[in-house]
Protein backbone atom coordinates (compact mmCIF):
# COMPACT_ATOMS: atom_id res chain seq x y z
CA UNK A 1 0.00 0.00 0.00
CA UNK A 2 1.41 3.25 -1.12
CA UNK A 3 0.93 6.18 0.90
CA UNK A 4 -0.76 9.59 -0.43
CA UNK A 5 0.00 13.08 -0.42
CA UNK A 6 -3.31 13.72 1.45
CA UNK A 7 -2.54 10.96 4.22
CA UNK A 8 0.81 13.20 4.82
CA UNK A 9 -0.95 16.18 4.68
CA UNK A 10 -3.00 15.12 7.75
CA UNK A 11 0.02 13.72 9.34
CA UNK A 12 1.55 16.95 9.12
CA UNK A 13 -1.41 18.34 10.52
CA UNK A 14 -1.50 16.19 13.59
CA UNK A 15 2.17 16.77 13.89
CA UNK A 16 1.57 20.35 14.05
CA UNK A 17 -1.56 20.01 17.07
CA UNK A 18 0.53 17.82 19.03
CA UNK A 19 3.73 20.61 19.04
CA UNK A 20 0.82 23.34 19.59
CA UNK A 21 -0.78 21.67 22.47
CA UNK A 22 3.48 21.21 24.02
CA UNK A 23 3.85 25.05 23.65
CA UNK A 24 0.07 26.13 25.24
CA UNK A 25 1.30 23.66 28.25
CA UNK A 26 4.85 25.01 28.33
CA UNK A 27 3.37 29.00 28.19
CA UNK A 28 0.58 27.57 30.84
CA UNK A 29 3.40 26.87 33.29
CA UNK A 30 5.43 29.73 33.13
CA UNK A 31 2.76 32.05 33.28
CA UNK A 32 1.88 29.99 36.63
CA UNK A 33 5.05 30.96 37.99
CA UNK A 34 4.23 34.43 37.51
CA UNK A 35 2.89 36.39 40.79
CA UNK A 36 -0.74 36.86 40.81
CA UNK A 37 -1.66 41.09 41.54
CA UNK A 38 -4.43 41.21 44.21
CA UNK A 39 -7.70 42.06 42.33
CA UNK A 40 -7.72 45.61 42.58
CA UNK A 41 -11.81 46.35 41.39
CA UNK A 42 -14.34 45.41 44.06
CA UNK A 43 -16.66 44.45 41.17
CA UNK A 44 -14.91 41.55 40.42
CA UNK A 45 -14.72 40.28 43.71
CA UNK A 46 -18.25 39.25 43.93
CA UNK A 47 -18.88 38.33 40.26
CA UNK A 48 -18.46 34.36 41.56
CA UNK A 49 -20.88 35.14 44.74
CA UNK A 50 -23.21 36.18 42.91
CA UNK A 51 -23.24 33.08 40.30
CA UNK A 52 -23.29 30.74 43.02
CA UNK A 53 -26.57 31.88 44.06
CA UNK A 54 -28.13 32.33 40.90
CA UNK A 55 -31.19 30.19 40.45
CA UNK A 56 -31.90 28.74 37.29
CA UNK A 57 -35.37 27.84 36.03
CA UNK A 58 -36.51 24.57 36.20
CA UNK A 59 -38.46 24.61 33.03
CA UNK A 60 -34.82 25.13 31.83
CA UNK A 61 -33.51 22.40 33.31
CA UNK A 62 -36.23 20.14 31.97
CA UNK A 63 -35.76 21.42 28.42
CA UNK A 64 -31.86 20.75 28.17
CA UNK A 65 -32.25 17.68 30.03
CA UNK A 66 -30.32 18.38 33.44
CA UNK A 67 -30.82 15.85 36.20
CA UNK A 68 -30.36 16.27 39.90
CA UNK A 69 -27.52 13.40 40.02
CA UNK A 70 -25.59 15.47 37.32
CA UNK A 71 -26.15 18.82 39.11
CA UNK A 72 -24.74 16.78 42.47
CA UNK A 73 -21.71 15.55 40.62
CA UNK A 74 -20.43 19.01 38.92
CA UNK A 75 -21.22 20.65 42.35
CA UNK A 76 -18.89 18.18 44.17
CA UNK A 77 -16.41 19.24 40.55
CA UNK A 78 -16.87 22.71 40.51
CA UNK A 79 -16.14 22.91 44.79
CA UNK A 80 -13.36 21.07 44.54
CA UNK A 81 -11.68 23.25 41.80
CA UNK A 82 -12.77 26.29 43.71
CA UNK A 83 -15.15 27.67 41.63
CA UNK A 84 -18.05 29.22 42.74
CA UNK A 85 -20.54 28.59 40.38
CA UNK A 86 -23.89 27.33 40.84
CA UNK A 87 -23.87 23.77 39.18
CA UNK A 88 -27.12 23.46 37.76
CA UNK A 89 -25.96 27.47 36.00
CA UNK A 90 -22.78 25.66 34.69
CA UNK A 91 -24.32 22.56 33.44
CA UNK A 92 -27.29 24.20 31.52
CA UNK A 93 -24.47 26.60 30.39
CA UNK A 94 -22.81 23.67 29.10
CA UNK A 95 -24.94 21.98 27.60
CA UNK A 96 -26.45 25.35 25.87
CA UNK A 97 -22.64 25.99 24.73
CA UNK A 98 -22.45 22.40 23.14
CA UNK A 99 -25.37 22.63 21.05
CA UNK A 100 -24.43 25.98 19.71
CA UNK A 101 -20.88 24.68 18.65
CA UNK A 102 -22.79 21.22 17.29
CA UNK A 103 -24.93 24.32 15.17
CA UNK A 104 -21.27 26.21 14.16
CA UNK A 105 -19.97 22.29 13.09
CA UNK A 106 -22.87 21.82 10.69
CA UNK A 107 -23.28 25.59 9.54
CA UNK A 108 -19.02 25.16 8.79
CA UNK A 109 -19.83 21.94 6.56
CA UNK A 110 -22.31 23.55 4.59
CA UNK A 111 -20.80 26.73 4.37
CA UNK A 112 -17.95 24.40 2.57
CA UNK A 113 -20.31 21.67 0.84
CA UNK A 114 -22.57 23.85 -0.74
CA UNK A 115 -21.10 27.44 -0.68
CA UNK A 116 -23.83 29.31 1.68
CA UNK A 117 -21.36 31.79 2.81
CA UNK A 118 -22.62 31.74 6.82
CA UNK A 119 -19.42 33.30 7.83
CA UNK A 120 -16.94 35.74 6.98
CA UNK A 121 -14.17 33.52 8.05
CA UNK A 122 -13.30 30.23 6.05
CA UNK A 123 -15.77 27.29 7.16
CA UNK A 124 -12.76 24.98 7.50
CA UNK A 125 -11.57 27.25 10.45
CA UNK A 126 -15.21 27.21 11.88
CA UNK A 127 -15.37 23.48 11.71
CA UNK A 128 -12.43 23.27 13.49
CA UNK A 129 -12.48 25.77 16.09
CA UNK A 130 -16.17 24.15 16.50
CA UNK A 131 -15.13 21.05 16.96
CA UNK A 132 -11.88 21.60 19.07
CA UNK A 133 -14.21 23.03 21.53
CA UNK A 134 -17.28 20.77 21.39
CA UNK A 135 -14.46 18.37 22.55
CA UNK A 136 -13.66 20.18 25.75
CA UNK A 137 -16.92 20.96 26.28
CA UNK A 138 -17.57 17.36 26.29
CA UNK A 139 -14.96 16.27 28.11
CA UNK A 140 -15.18 19.11 30.78
CA UNK A 141 -15.24 16.31 33.47
CA UNK A 142 -12.39 14.79 33.06
CA UNK A 143 -10.54 18.99 32.51
CA UNK A 144 -12.22 19.56 35.99
CA UNK A 145 -10.82 16.69 37.68
CA UNK A 146 -7.84 17.84 36.53
CA UNK A 147 -7.73 21.32 37.48
CA UNK A 148 -9.15 19.40 41.15
CA UNK A 149 -6.12 17.52 41.43
CA UNK A 150 -3.63 20.29 40.34
CA UNK A 151 -5.50 22.82 42.96
CA UNK A 152 -5.29 19.91 45.71
CA UNK A 153 -1.51 19.71 45.00
CA UNK A 154 -1.05 23.28 45.38
CA UNK A 155 -3.07 23.41 49.00
CA UNK A 156 -0.98 20.15 50.13
CA UNK A 157 2.26 22.58 49.04
CA UNK A 158 1.20 25.64 51.00
CA UNK A 159 -0.47 23.99 54.11
CA UNK A 160 2.92 22.00 54.27
CA UNK A 161 4.74 25.60 54.13
CA UNK A 162 2.11 26.68 56.83
CA UNK A 163 3.01 23.71 59.11
CA UNK A 164 6.99 24.27 58.99
CA UNK A 165 6.22 27.84 60.08
CA UNK A 166 4.21 26.81 63.21
CA UNK A 167 6.74 24.29 63.89
CA UNK A 168 9.00 27.39 63.90
CA UNK A 169 7.22 29.59 66.29
CA UNK A 170 6.78 26.35 68.59
CA UNK A 171 8.94 27.61 71.43
CA UNK A 172 7.41 31.35 70.39
CA UNK A 173 5.08 32.91 73.36
CA UNK A 174 2.80 34.26 70.68
CA UNK A 175 -0.58 32.78 70.82
CA UNK A 176 -2.34 30.63 67.75
CA UNK A 177 -3.41 33.44 66.32
CA UNK A 178 -0.63 35.68 66.50
CA UNK A 179 1.39 32.71 64.58
CA UNK A 180 -1.01 31.80 62.06
CA UNK A 181 -1.00 35.43 61.12
CA UNK A 182 3.05 35.06 60.40
CA UNK A 183 2.13 32.82 58.03
CA UNK A 184 0.01 34.43 55.59
CA UNK A 185 2.37 35.91 53.38
CA UNK A 186 3.21 32.29 52.59
CA UNK A 187 0.05 31.13 50.85
CA UNK A 188 -1.51 31.92 47.69
CA UNK A 189 -3.72 29.38 46.75
CA UNK A 190 -5.39 29.42 50.26
CA UNK A 191 -4.95 33.00 50.97
CA UNK A 192 -8.04 34.10 50.54
CA UNK A 193 -9.30 31.11 52.78
CA UNK A 194 -6.73 31.67 55.37
CA UNK A 195 -7.25 35.24 55.31
CA UNK A 196 -11.17 35.10 56.02
CA UNK A 197 -10.35 32.12 58.86
CA UNK A 198 -7.54 34.85 60.46
CA UNK A 199 -10.48 37.82 60.12
CA UNK A 200 -13.28 35.75 61.77
CA UNK A 201 -10.71 33.62 64.57
CA UNK A 202 -11.98 36.05 67.66
CA UNK A 203 -15.31 35.75 66.88
CA UNK A 204 -15.78 32.46 67.03
CA UNK A 205 -12.65 29.94 66.46
CA UNK A 206 -14.06 27.20 66.18
CA UNK A 207 -16.88 28.32 63.49
CA UNK A 208 -13.63 29.64 61.49
CA UNK A 209 -11.85 26.42 61.54
CA UNK A 210 -14.94 24.68 60.15
CA UNK A 211 -15.27 27.55 57.54
CA UNK A 212 -12.13 27.19 56.59
CA UNK A 213 -12.37 23.64 55.85
CA UNK A 214 -15.58 24.03 54.14
CA UNK A 215 -13.98 26.70 51.85
CA UNK A 216 -10.93 24.83 50.74
CA UNK A 217 -12.78 21.29 50.64
CA UNK A 218 -9.91 18.84 50.43
CA UNK A 219 -9.01 16.12 52.83
CA UNK A 220 -5.92 18.30 53.51
CA UNK A 221 -8.15 21.06 54.30
CA UNK A 222 -9.73 18.89 56.83
CA UNK A 223 -6.99 17.43 58.55
CA UNK A 224 -4.78 20.80 58.59
CA UNK A 225 -7.80 22.51 60.32
CA UNK A 226 -8.30 19.68 63.00
CA UNK A 227 -4.90 19.68 63.69
CA UNK A 228 -5.15 23.89 64.16
CA UNK A 229 -7.97 23.24 66.40
CA UNK A 230 -6.35 20.53 68.27
CA UNK A 231 -3.72 23.15 68.96
CA UNK A 232 -5.62 25.58 69.78
CA UNK A 233 -7.40 23.63 73.09
CA UNK A 234 -4.23 22.15 74.39
CA UNK A 235 -1.19 24.31 72.50
CA UNK A 236 1.26 21.02 74.21
CA UNK A 237 4.23 19.72 72.69
CA UNK A 238 2.41 16.47 72.11
CA UNK A 239 0.02 18.20 69.33
CA UNK A 240 3.04 19.90 67.76
CA UNK A 241 4.33 16.01 67.27
CA UNK A 242 0.75 15.50 65.85
CA UNK A 243 2.03 18.76 63.38
CA UNK A 244 4.73 16.89 62.30
CA UNK A 245 3.17 13.60 61.88
CA UNK A 246 0.47 15.77 59.57
CA UNK A 247 3.73 17.26 57.77
CA UNK A 248 5.41 13.92 57.02
CA UNK A 249 2.05 13.10 55.42
CA UNK A 250 1.85 15.70 52.89
CA UNK A 251 5.37 15.35 52.36
CA UNK A 252 4.85 11.75 51.33
CA UNK A 253 1.59 13.16 48.99
CA UNK A 254 3.94 15.66 47.22
CA UNK A 255 6.49 13.07 46.34
CA UNK A 256 4.06 11.03 45.10
CA UNK A 257 2.32 13.75 42.49
CA UNK A 258 6.07 14.71 41.87
CA UNK A 259 6.83 11.11 40.85
CA UNK A 260 3.29 10.76 38.94
CA UNK A 261 4.51 13.84 36.70
CA UNK A 262 7.57 12.87 36.14
CA UNK A 263 6.22 9.63 34.70
CA UNK A 264 3.90 12.09 32.63
CA UNK A 265 6.49 13.67 31.21
CA UNK A 266 8.55 10.67 29.84
CA UNK A 267 5.75 9.75 28.09
CA UNK A 268 5.91 12.73 26.55
CA UNK A 269 9.75 12.95 25.82
CA UNK A 270 8.86 9.58 24.52
CA UNK A 271 6.56 11.13 22.04
CA UNK A 272 8.38 13.94 20.88
CA UNK A 273 10.99 11.76 20.41
CA UNK A 274 9.33 10.15 17.65
CA UNK A 275 8.45 13.40 15.64
CA UNK A 276 12.23 14.33 13.91
CA UNK A 277 11.80 10.84 12.56
CA UNK A 278 8.38 11.19 10.95
CA UNK A 279 9.82 14.00 9.87
CA UNK A 280 12.79 12.53 8.45
CA UNK A 281 10.59 10.11 6.39
CA UNK A 282 8.30 12.79 4.85
CA UNK A 283 11.45 15.19 4.17
CA UNK A 284 14.00 12.51 2.28
CA UNK A 285 11.86 9.30 1.78
CA UNK A 286 8.45 10.48 0.42
CA UNK A 287 9.99 11.95 -2.65
CA UNK A 288 11.83 8.43 -3.65
CA UNK A 289 7.80 7.14 -2.74
CA UNK A 290 6.18 9.40 -5.26
CA UNK A 291 8.77 8.41 -7.88
CA UNK A 292 8.13 4.67 -7.42
CA UNK A 293 4.72 5.31 -7.74
CA UNK A 294 4.96 7.21 -10.67
CA UNK A 295 7.45 4.50 -11.69
CA UNK A 296 4.51 1.83 -11.14
CA UNK A 297 2.11 4.00 -12.93
CA UNK A 298 3.87 3.78 -16.10
CA UNK A 299 4.79 0.20 -16.32
CA UNK A 300 1.05 -0.19 -15.87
Amino acid sequence: MIIGSTQFYWVQVGLNVILYLFIAVAIYCLLEQIPVRKKRWRVFRYTGGALSHRIVPRGLLTLMLVSGKAIEEKGQLLHGCGIQVEAALYETARRIMLLVLFIGIWAGYMDLRLGFAVSLINPVYVMLGSGIGSILVLFDTKLLIAMKEQRAHRIVKEIYIISHHLLYYQESKMNLHAKLSRCEPKTRTVRAAFHSMLNEWYHDAETAISAFKQRLGTDESYSFGETINALRLHEHEDYYGLLRQRIQDYKEKMELVRESRKETVSYMLFILAGLPILNTFRVFMYPWIVEGQRLFNSIN
